[in-house]
């Protein structure tokens, strides 16, 4: 693997687990097709993976956005199991959700944009009833990766978050792609126009459907708020320009945001990468590496630094629990909650 940007490895240890619908043989358990409130959704439903005695508070939420071309694909496919399934046994609540897709609906944009944004809505109001943490990480493949990336970068962006803001808003705390989508007029000036890209944006490039492809492009969006991202990419991918990701990645560090993107010498499929366990160990290891180049003295999110950020970190005073659990206040990720922690906040006051 070729890394650039931050490649720091936090390695824990990951249990193989037996598949079930309901709890697997090491630990996990999954609450499946629960409904979401999308409107004009024809798939707002999503499963709910969370380790069997509970997700431990503190410990935050993998949002796993599936791949499929976004005419394909399903929450619970086989293809994706493999991998949310030992995220939550290492520790991890996991969401895997269905979305809108142009065999359903064509063009299944912006419609498919929505449904996840509304996830994420879910998380942040009625997953608090299943343990989970509005801290979020968001990854998937392909099309998921596109989508994870939109999550990304456009948090903010009226036209893409039709349904009211939830506590904390629609920003996630990082974003993990695997082989996604930066760029559509990109990919398509370099590769050629293809039928999934055309089904889902209604039609193939041209002067008519210009404003669309970029709109949907997560390139278009980055901006100096978004939250960090870590992008995988495979240099033989046959589907997807890993030039994409690459354009993504400088377009994130040249306005300061924290990214890094991770090149390996295959194609499209987790395969390719080194298995369903790879990928799950390296999202673990990822996880906690964004959350803590994501921290910042505004500890409750609302846009200010002020008495209720200073109440949290005296709360939280002391040695940090142990992964999975995040420890926001610690700023400087040594693993206390103290005075140079302190320093930062009062330092930043507004």
């Amino acid at each position: 693997m070729v890394c650039v940007g931050y490649c720091e490895h936090v390695r824990l240890g990951i249990s193989v687990i037996l598949m079930g619908c309901v709890v697997s043989a090491h630990g996990s358990e999954v609450v499946s097709d629960i409904a979401y409130e999308s409107p004009g959704s024809l798939s707002a439903w999503l499963d709910v993976h969370r380790p069997v005695g509970g997700v431990i508070p503190g410990t935050p939420t993998l949002l796993f956005v599936h791949g499929g071309g976004w005419y394909g694909g399903d929450k619970a496919a086989d293809n994706s199991l493999p991998i949310f399934q030992p995220v939550a046994d290492a520790g991890y609540g996991v969401v895997s959700c269905n979305y809108t897709l142009s065999e359903d609906i064509s063009p299944s944009y912006p419609q498919a944009v929505h449904d996840v944004k509304a996830v994420v809505r879910w998380i942040r109001t009625d997953g608090v009833t299943y343990g989970l943490s509005p801290t979020i990480i968001v990854t998937g493949p392909s099309a998921g990766g596109h989508l994870s990336e939109l999550l990304g970068t456009s948090s903010g962006v009226e036209v893409l978050e039709p349904l009211s803001d939830p506590p904390g808003g629609y920003r996630v705390q990082g974003s993990i792609p695997f082989w996604g989508l930066g760029d559509f007029v990109q990919q398509v000036q370099d590769w050629g126009n293809t039928g999934p890209i055309a089904a889902f944006l209604g039609g193939p490039l041209g002067d008519e459907t210009m404003a669309v492809y970029v709109e949907a492009s997560p390139l278009t969006w980055v901006s100096d708020d978004d939250p960090p991202m870590h992008l995988i990419h495979g240099y033989a991918d046959p589907i997807h320009d890993w030039n994409s990701s690459q354009s993504l990645h400088e377009a994130s560090e040249a306005v300061g945001v924290p990214s890094s993107v991770e090149f390996f010498e295959g194609g499209h499929s987790f395969g390719d990468y080194g298995g369903f366990d790879a990928a799950a160990e390296r999202l673990v290891e990822l996880i906690p590496q964004l959350l803590l180049l994501d921290r910042g003295p505004d500890l409750d999110g609302d846009g200010t630094i002020d008495v209720v950020d200073l109440l949290a970190m005296l709360e939280s005073w002391g040695a940090c629990a142990e992964l999975p659990v995040d420890c926001p206040a610690d700023l400087d990720g040594n693993g206390q909650v103290g005075t140079d922690d302190l320093l930062a906040l009062l330092g930043a006051w507004h």
